[in-house]
Order: C-alpha cells, then structure tokens, then sequence
C-alpha cells in the first residue's frame, strides 16, 4: 500500500510539474499572469530606482491649457507688458489648444539658455502648421539637445486585408525625411505584457518586429525616446543596442518620483525664480516635456496603476542611467527552479503522512519561496518564478490529500466487510471449537495422568543431579582450602603465588558447579553472573597489593552449558590475573574489563582488556613458558575457538568461539 501511494505521489507531483512548466511559457496563462501580478507586487513595495535629480518632469497638464489671458496673466501672475517673451508665451497658450509651434520654440530657447541639457518632447508634431518654421528653426539650432517623438502604428491595408505598421514621425515642415532615422527624433511606444501592463521598454524597434513581418517601410531599426536622449545626455555606452524588451525597475509611485510641474510656471517671473531658482534647476539635467492626466490620451497601466506616457519615459530613462533592469530567472534556472519544486512537493508528501503537519510543511516551503523573493528582487535585480512553484505545491498537495481520503473510505469499506464475514467465520469455529474441547477434556485427563508420572521422575532427576554439583563443589572448596592451608606454611615467593594460582583455577571451577545447582537449568549457567563471581574473588586475592585496581564487567545474557563455561572461567580467571601481574607495573590504578557479546546468532567473543603497560611486543603468547598463556591457548582450542592479541593503549585479548547448543533468552 505504501509503495502504491509513493508511486501516486511520483506521478502526481510529475505530472502538476510538466503541466506547470507548459502553461508558465504562454504568455497568456493564469500562471505568467500570476507571475506578472506577483512582480508587481514587488515592484510596489520593494526597492525602486533612486530618482536622478537631474530628471524633470515639465507637465502640459490642464493649468497650463486652461490658462486665461485676462484672470491669469493680469491679475494672478501681474504680467502687463505683452511685448516680454513670458507674456507672448504665455498669451499663446491662454489662446487655444493645441497651442502654436513657436510655444515649444519658446519652451525650448528658455530651457536650453537655462542650461538643460537635453529636452525631450514627449509630442507627436505629425501635421504641418503655419508656424512650424519657427519651431523648426529652433530644432536644427539645438539639434544636439532636442529629441521629438515619434510612433509606431497598424493599420489595414485594403487590398492586401492585413494589418501594416508605419511609424507616425514628426511634420516634414519640422524634420525633413532622410534615409537614416533622425538624431532628433526616437518612437514613443512601449509593448505592454498580455495583461496590458507595461514592464518592459524597447530601445529600438523595426516594422517586421512590429508585426512580425515587414512593414511599409522596411526593417531599418529605429531608436526610443529614451535611447536617444541618453545618447545626447552623454552616455551612449548605456543604451542596450539589441531589439529585445528589457524589464526596467520603476522609480516610485505616480507622481512620486518625478513629481510633474506645470510648464507654464517656466514663463512666470515668480515661479522661475522661486521653483526653479531662475533656471538653475534645468542646469545639466534631461527635461521631459509631455502631456499629465489622460486628457490627450497618453495614460497607460503600471505596475502602480494608470501613468502618465512622459513619467514612464522618465522611469525608463532613469533606469537606463542607473543601468537598473530587472532579469528574469535563464531557461536552465526556470527549468530547475520548477523541477526542485516538484521534487520537494513529492518528497514531503511522501514522508509525512499527516495531513496537519504536511499542510504546514508545505505552507513553510510556500512562504520561505515567497520570503525570498524581495531579496532577490531588491539586491540581485531577478524575477523568480512564483505563480508556477506555489502551484506545484498547493496542486500536489491537494491531490494526494483527496488520494489520502479515497483510500482512507475504501480502507475502511473494506474493513467493514472483512469483520462481517469474521463474524460468520467466528460462528463457524465457535461450533467447531466445541466439538474440539470436549476431545480435548477426554485427552488431557489422559496427559495429565501421564505428567504426573513424568514429573514424579524429573523432580527426582533434578534433586540427585542437584546434589551431585553440590558435593562437587564441595570437593573442589576442599582442594582450594588445603591449598589454601598449604600456601601459609610456603616461605618461597614463586612457590606460594604458583598455589594461589592453583587455588584461584579451582575455585572458579567450584564457582561453576556453585552456580549450577543454585540455578532452575541444571545444564546451564548465567555467564554474567558468573563472571561477576570470579572478578570477586580475584579482587578478594590481590586486594592486598592493587587495592586501586577494578575490575568492570560487561557480558550479554548468555546461558553457557558446562562444556564451554568452564574453559571460558579458567580462561578469564588466567588472563586477568596476568592484569593484576604484569599490566599495572609502577601504576596504584588501572582498569580490566570483562566482556562477552555476541557477534552472530551462534557466535560468541570473550574478551579481557585492560589500559596497563600493554603486552610486550617481542613476545609470542602462543609459544611461551608461561603455564597461565599455554592454558589460554589450549582452553580456547578446546572451544573450538581462536585468541587475538589487540595491543594498543593497554592489552586486549579476545577469544571468539562458537556456541554450543545456543538458546534465546
């Protein structure tokens, strides 16, 4: 069942994820346009481009068209000489809308003599008027610091039924046709997304790019507004030279980070002189000029709602001079920013099969995806994919959790069917089971007859069995008190520890059968208590002269039967006297440890460490004089066993052998 729903899990998450990486490239899905909306976001509250002060907005909003002659220059702004050029452009304006071309000559003599550097002209000038040779006087003077604008538009041709693009330039009265576009003058448009929202900014376009054919007027690429007044800025080196879309990083809000001006204020005394300190506001600095508000029909949708064409052109334009542009996530990064998401989606569905706490986990992936995003917007200039990897997860999620419920009702149906036909099964064996226990009444009555007899004979087998390792013991407490007895009569050294020896080995064979008869298995005994007698005893013998000396055991439960418990106490009892002998030489402290475990399911290891001296690296255990190391090895040849010498930090030897007859307990 698991491995089914993993395998539900896997197609699932890899389905939502092939599904999600195909709908994300349509520019006209839920999720791009998730995405869009999601960047927007960003955009509003995330860091936005410094302003560059030496970008002015100069609005022909409705003040400066709706000024009157009489109520406004006479009487609010005191102008009385008509003969003044503020008064003749002011009167000109006043007149009617549009105004006449030598408006915008004056405009741009008195933002040029104040030290602009460049001023742009966010217009379209496509029709000829009487005064256009003024204006055009003006243009040819200040080529170099002037841009005027032009536009791409579509229209249907009547023969051919499809749509052609043209580009609507400035009047041939102000900007003569030439064969190469005009320094002067740079396209207005931008290419808003499928939403309608403008993002992205062109710095140079042709008809076939357009349309995605040729148009009417060739393919020569045509530069932007904005390209062309960075160039006359002083900073060509800026401007992308491809035909791509380049996603630029807004300024602020509307009106927020080019805050627009009415132009009429230029041409005010007053206004000059106290909001734009007589000029010297416009000094090395790009002035926009362009229409505010949507009474000439020049607003479009932002990522901060409806703005006006000149602000965005100045967003633009700042962006470019700050070289602020937004990347989105390269195809290999998308492709994987999506195949990770899927996979986590599937892993923690996978492994957490709570639907509470899988809910939060994936809720923490999503908001940790969406937690990082304003870094990257804000430091690394990047648009990561949202929409796609927070569908991917809600989407897997969803569906494994219906898969949890279908498989939870259909477990549970299921359930209810197996215990109703247990219930019939149950009756069935009730009437069976009744026949049977009357047999067995008849068959036990017979058993236990028989049982009686038997355990009659086991009780009696137990009692003599009992008293044979009793006398045993007994005999070998003996021998071990006469050697005892003995060794106080013995004045030689050697001799006397030679009979303590002999008493230590027959008093750990007494301990055997001490343990034997004491214990409910008369064929076995528990090692580890055992060995804790034995380490006793040896303590007990050189207390004298290692009182700093102990001795730890470690053994598993192992119920050893007397063939192998024997040589493995003689064994133990050789090797840690050789400790209490030889390993703690010019040391008061030290430590043996006793262990056995085991290594498989018929496989023992006794070991005996200690963290003394070590064992001396010229000798040979196997072939020495030393009675106690000769009984090692033959004791451990007759567990049908090997020794290993392990010499390190101290002395460890280890005899591996295997069980005989082993028993779980």
């Amino acid at each position: 069942m698991l491995h089914r729903r993993t395998t539900f899990i896997l197609l699932c998450a890899g389905i939502v994820t092939v599904l999600a990486v195909l709908l994300s490239r349509s520019r006209d899905s839920a999720l791009s346009r998730g995405d869009h909306k999601a960047h927007d976001l960003l955009a509003r509250h995330g860091r936005g481009t410094p302003p560059n002060p030496k970008l002015i907005f100069l609005a022909i909003d409705s003040d400066s068209v709706g000024l009157d002659a009489k109520a406004d220059l006479e009487n609010l702004f005191g102008i009385t000489d008509e003969k003044t050029p503020e008064a003749r452009a002011l009167t000109a304006m006043s007149e009617h809308w549009p105004w006449p071309r030598s408006v915008y000559a004056q405009i741009l003599d008195r933002l040029i003599a104040a030290g602009a550097k460049v001023v742009v002209f966010d217009l379209m000038f496509t029709k000829p008027t009487e005064d256009d040779g003024v204006f055009r006087e003006a243009l040819e003077r200040y080529a170099g610091r002037v841009v005027i604008g032009s536009n791409f538009t579509t229209s249907l041709a009547e023969e051919s039924g499809r749509m052609d693009a043209s580009l609507a330039s400035p009047s041939n009265a102000l900007i003569p046709p030439t064969d190469t576009p005009d320094s002067r003058v740079g396209f207005v448009n931008f290419w808003p997304d499928s939403d309608g929202i403008i993002r992205q900014a062109r710095f140079q376009a042709n008809f076939a790019q357009f349309l995605g054919a040729a148009g009417n007027l060739g393919e020569k690429d045509h530069p932007s507004l904005a390209a062309q007044a960075v160039r006359k800025f002083g900073r060509p080196q800026l401007v992308p030279t491809d035909n791509s879309s380049h996603t630029f990083r807004y300024t602020a809000a509307r009106q927020q980070g080019f805050r627009p001006r009415s132009i009429f204020e230029i041409f005010v005394p007053e206004y000059w002189t106290r909001n734009f300190g007589a000029g010297a506001a416009f000094d090395g600095a790009i002035v926009v000029v362009g229409a505010a508000g949507n009474w000439q029909h020049d607003e479009h949708q932002t990522p901060f709602g409806l703005t006006s064409g000149p602000e965005i052109q100045l967003n633009v334009i700042n962006a470019l001079l700050h070289r602020e542009f937004l990347r989105p996530f390269s195809a290999p990064a998308w492709l994987v920013t999506y195949l990770v998401t899927g996979a986590l989606a599937a892993c923690l569905n996978i492994f957490c099969s709570q639907p509470l706490l899988r809910l939060g986990l994936l809720s923490v992936v999503s908001f940790a995806w969406l937690g990082i995003q304003l870094p990257l917007f804000n430091q690394l200039g990047l648009l990561a994919p949202i929409a796609g990897p927070l569908a991917i997860v809600s989407a897997t999620g969803v569906a494994v959790l219906i898969y949890d419920l279908v498989r939870t009702a259909a477990e549970q149906l299921r359930l209810h069917l197996t215990l109703q036909e247990r219930k019939r099964t149950q009756e069935m064996l009730e009437r069976v089971n009744a026949e049977l226990e009357q047999r067995v009444t008849e068959r036990t009555a017979e058993l236990t007859q028989a049982n009686t007899l038997l355990t009659g004979s086991l009780a009696e087998k137990d009692v003599l069995l009992k008293e044979v390792h009793h006398r045993v013991k007994n005999n070998l407490q003996v021998i071990s008190s006469l050697l005892s007895l003995q060794s106080g009569y013995i004045k030689d050294p050697v001799a006397l520890q030679v009979f303590t020896e002999s008493r230590n080995r027959v008093r750990s064979m007494a301990l055997i059968h001490e343990k034997l008869y004491q214990s409910q298995d008369l064929s076995r005994i528990d090692f580890e208590d055992y060995i804790k007698a034995v380490s006793s005893g040896l303590l007990a013998t050189f207390a004298g002269r290692s009182s700093s000396i102990r001795i730890s055991v470690d053994v598993d439960r192992v119920m050893l039967p007397v063939d192998s418990a024997v040589p493995c106490g003689l064994i133990v009892n050789e090797l840690v006297t050789n400790c209490f002998k030889y390993a703690f030489a010019g040391t008061e402290t030290g430590e043996i440890c006793v262990s056995m475990k085991r290594i498989d399911a018929a496989q023992l290891r006794l070991s005996v460490s200690d963290n003394g001296v070590g064992f001396p690296k010229d000798l040979d255990f196997r072939n020495t004089e030393s009675l106690g190391m000769q009984l090692v090895t033959t004791l451990a040849d007759q567990l049908d066993g090997t020794v290993a010498l392990k010499n390190g930090c101290g002395t460890t030897f280890e005899i591996s052998f295997p069980e005989a007859n082993p028993i779980k307990v």
